[in-house]
């Protein structure tokens, strides 16, 4: 089961809502809905005074939405996944890999594996990273979760550790040059 919040916009008397994920970026949304309850009162506005509640008439506006909303597609965030750069060679020979098959790895793809770990994990940064003071123990173990299938909420998610706290490491990481980013569209 997803998470998912709803976004409410009120305007000339109009209410929409509208679901959302956390790949979706609130503000696009809000000024879609917006854009939509203003094409939803300019066609009508003179019908909404003396609105008897049939639904029917609003029939066609669908595609309106459809076209402003792009199908749902509108606010979906390009999906930007940190590897540790041990993987990152790895991770690049698999998309080849799945590439010489005519296949692209999509973000829906992530999220179906999310659970599957990629065997490049085995793997691991050199344990003198912690003596030389560099990272303790926890960030050493959260970097390992950056092997480009998970986004920064899952690895919070896995390792039981606010999201705030993650993106702070995962900022040390890449300040350290140990990271890259995988944007997957």
């Amino acid at each position: 089961m997803q998470v998912f919040y709803l976004l409410l916009v009120f305007k000339e008397g109009v209410l929409i809502t509208a679901a959302a994920d956390k790949n979706d970026d609130a503000k696009i949304t809000h000024k879609a809905l917006t854009d939509i309850i203003d094409k939803f009162v300019a066609k009508f506005g003179n019908q909404l005074e003396s609105w008897s509640g049939d639904v029917r008439i609003f029939r066609d506006f669908d595609q309106v939405i459809d076209e402003i909303l792009r199908s749902g597609r509108l606010a979906e965030i390009e999906l930007k996944l940190p590897i540790l750069k041990i993987f990152k060679k790895d991770f690049q020979k698999t998309q080849k890999q799945i590439a010489k098959k005519g296949l692209v790895l999509s973000k829906e793809d992530l999220r179906e594996v999310k659970d599957v770990k990629p065997g490049w994990v085995s793997k691991r940064l050199p344990k003198q990273i912690i003596t030389q003071g560099f990272l303790d123990k926890k960030e050493f173990k959260i970097a390992h979760l950056a092997d480009g299938f998970h986004t920064i909420s899952e690895i919070a998610e896995e390792s039981g550790r606010p999201e705030s706290e993650i993106q702070r490491i995962i900022g040390s990481l890449d300040d350290l040059g140990l990271l890259s980013f995988i944007e997957i569209k």
